[in-house]
């Protein structure tokens, strides 16, 4: 709801027959690249700003590299516009050229998490060796805490940069272990084991090279998803299951989790491999990824969320001993439909994974007032979709005075009136972090109704930390439930617990103490449920006629819910990697000095 923006999409094809194979079997000779296409539009959830694909066509002899790159939305769409463009001038020019008729795929989606914006951050970047003429591509959705450290080792090799691009830094990185300096190749396996050790962050990072050699690496914690495919005919690898499962047309249980610190390789003869290239280390996925970025597309995704939906509900009877009869259930972004299903099936006495055609029915009619009855304690649930966003406006861009200008405007109602009965309205965000959609639009809509009482509730626990992985919240102070916690700090008289842990977070800066959270120590002193109240406060309106509450997931249902991925840093503050800590002393002491940088 706040537009958090967040890591990348990749895609990866590689064709392990003769393109003629594909030709005749398919009646397309450039498979290979819609297959890629297909992947990528199946992850425009994933990033918008842009996108890129890259080609390596032809044997090691004469290998062609093809690069096309496109701004904006429908990014995909266009850059596949302008390569049948390419193919038909070639052609109609009797050129034996065939751009992007390769066997070696790889592509990006991307969202930018640094604020920087333009053609020359898009992904793919190549590396051209000038002594051998080899080239190398890499694609990737990663974010490193530590590129400067890497820009220092580069530049004591003599590398100087003039980027703030880290793909740029992180290529040249892989480069200068890739081959020495009379240019002689070292093997790829050998190169990501001298790199990739040093690289502090999450990551999936993606290469293809002149050689004929495809390759992909994850970091060792797990943070960045990566999904597998392989057959006969292809490998496949991308951002999203779901993805690889609709586009390829296969079994979810034929995709597999690219296995953390590990390279899958398929080399020049297409033998298909995999080696450790990191030691192994405790897994932590990205738990956002399953609450919020990731299409629910799969069944264990959307099963996933609609059970934060169904704990959510039980929490709020708990809370509220809330009847149904005078509530009305809504939900807001659209990400947050299958927990808001979840929650709906919880009232109604059903069971989840529920059916969504029999709960609200023909789709057609979704902006229609929905009930189910509960039978066993004879009562009615009304529910629906009560705001939407507005299709016309771009909710993902980058600067931070654009989203201010656009978020009152960013919601409109789609319902004109509720049941004259209804007194309160429970709606189902995934997640709350700035709280300025709150404020700004939605609850300024859901006013109108004439409610006496709006109820937010949260699929996530309170976001009490940035995150240093890829997700656009680095800036401490941007953060709803910190705010929170420092105005109940200073109505209670303990500013100076500020004060004393700004001190510790610089003498770690400056290396005179071990580095930790200590940012914890702020959240000590207050509780869950008085941080949520403060919040509520905070997104309330002037001049709004309903109570607003606001009810957050517990952590112990977000384990229940989402067993698996344990990467739950910005609730709990348990980041996996050392230069996290730093960051995080970093970030307090940029909002208690008034720095306003990531």
């Amino acid at each position: 709801m706040d537009f958090v923006k967040h890591e990348c999409g990749i895609a990866m094809v590689r064709l392990l027959k003769d393109i003629e194979h594909y030709e005749q079997r398919y009646g397309d000779a450039y498979y290979g690249l819609h297959l890629l296409e297909k992947l990528l539009i199946r992850e425009y959830n994933r990033g918008q700003d842009g996108a890129g694909v890259g080609c390596v066509a032809g044997n090691k002899e004469n290998a062609q590299i093809y690069v096309m790159k496109q701004e904006g939305t429908s990014a995909v769409e266009k850059i596949d516009e302008r390569i049948n463009n390419e193919i038909a001038f070639e052609r109609d020019w009797g050129s034996e050229k065939k751009p992007f008729y390769g066997s070696q795929m790889i592509g990006h989606v991307r969202y930018s998490t640094t604020g920087l914006i333009g053609t020359e951050y898009l992904h793919p970047f190549i590396y051209e060796n000038e002594k051998n003429g080899e080239s190398v591509m890499i694609c990737g959705n990663f974010h490193l805490i530590n590129t400067p450290a890497l820009i220092n080792e580069l530049y004591t090799k003599g590398k100087i940069f003039n980027t703030d691009c880290d793909t740029e830094v992180l290529l040249n990185h892989i480069a200068q272990a890739h081959w020495d300096e009379e240019g002689n190749r070292i093997s790829t396996e050998n190169t990501l084991e001298k790199v990739a050790p040093k690289w502090d962050g999450g990551f999936v990072i993606c290469g293809i090279d002149t050689m004929g050699e495809w390759w992909v690496i994850r970091d060792s914690h797990g943070i960045r998803p990566a999904f597998w495919y392989a057959d006969e005919e292809k490998v496949i690898v991308a951002s999203e299951k779901s993805a690889i499962k609709l586009c390829a047309g296969v079994k979810s249980e034929d995709i597999h989790d690219l296995h953390p610190g590990v390279m899958l390789k398929v080399d020049s003869l297409g033998k298909l491999s995999f080696r450790r290239i990191i030691e192994e280390k405790p897994i932590r996925e990205c738990v956002f990824e399953r609450i919020y970025f990731s299409r629910a597309d799969g069944e264990e995704i959307t099963y996933e969320r609609e059970k934060l939906g169904y704990l959510l509900a039980k929490r709020i009877r708990e809370k509220m001993s809330l009847k149904t009869d005078d509530t009305f259930f809504s939900f807001v972004p659209a990400s947050a439909r299958s927990s808001f299903l979840g929650m709906v099936a919880f009232f109604a006495g059903l069971k989840i994974p529920v059916v969504p055609q029999v709960m609200i029915g023909d789709s057609a009619k979704k902006h229609e007032i929905h009930t189910l009855e509960n039978k066993k304690e004879d009562t009615k649930v009304f529910f629906g979709r009560t705001i939407e966003k507005g299709g016309a406006l771009r909710t993902f861009i980058s600067t931070e005075k654009s989203r201010e200008e656009l978020v009152e405007k960013t919601y409109i109602k789609v319902l004109k009136d509720l049941p004259e009965k209804i007194k309160k309205l429970v709606i189902v965000d995934d997640s709350i972090v700035r709280g300025t959609t709150l404020k700004a639009s939605v609850i300024v809509k859901l006013d109108s109704y004439g409610l006496e009482e709006i109820i937010v509730v949260s699929c996530s626990p309170q976001v009490r930390y940035p995150d240093f992985y890829g997700i656009d919240m680095s800036r401490l102070g941007e953060l709803i439930a910190f705010r929170a916690a420092v105005n109940i700090l200073r109505r209670q008289g303990k500013e100076h617990i500020l004060t004393e842990v700004y001190e510790q977070c610089v003498l770690s800066l400056s290396g005179k103490q071990r580095t930790k959270n200590f940012v914890r120590l702020i959240y000590s002193q207050t509780s869950e449920e008085e941080i949520a109240e403060e919040v509520a406060q905070l997104v309330t309106p002037e001049h709004c006629n309903a109570r607003v509450k606001i009810i957050y997931l517990s952590m112990e249902d977000l384990r229940e819910a989402i067993p698996n991925h344990t990467g739950d840093w910005c609730f709990s503050g348990n980041y996996p990697t050392s230069g996290a800590y730093t960051k995080i002393c970093q970030a307090y002491v940029n909002w208690y000095e008034g720095v306003n940088k990531r």
